[in-house]
């Protein structure tokens, strides 16, 4: 027999998980391009030099990223929380090092 109520919780479910599969994969995709600037990173603290890189630039790019941080905690959305929140500490560690080898 025919049951919309039922047809209507089965879509429903089939949303779910689709939002589920796209969470996890831009998740992935988030931390990835987080991760992005360990390499900047490692070759500061290898050479000691941050000559070439603009400290208003990552001042700038941090701020932006730590307002999406807390607009994710605002609407609960853990994948921007995760990748935003990884950001904003690889840009951070990018800024001292600007601010200590400059």
């Amino acid at each position: 027999m025919y049951n919309p109520q039922n047809l209507n919780e089965c879509e429903k479910e089939k949303r779910r998980k689709k939002r589920r599969i796209v969470n996890s994969l831009m998740t992935s995709v988030g931390i990835v391009a987080s991760l992005s600037s360990i390499p900047q990173v490692l070759k500061i603290f290898e050479t000691g030099t941050v000559e070439g890189i603009s400290l208003a630039t990552q001042a700038i790019a941090f701020g932006t990223v730590v307002a999406w941080f807390f607009y994710g905690l605002y609407i609960k959305n853990k994948p921007l929380i995760i990748t935003t929140g990884i950001s904003a500490i690889v840009l951070f560690v990018v800024i001292v090092q600007i601010i200590q080898y400059g």
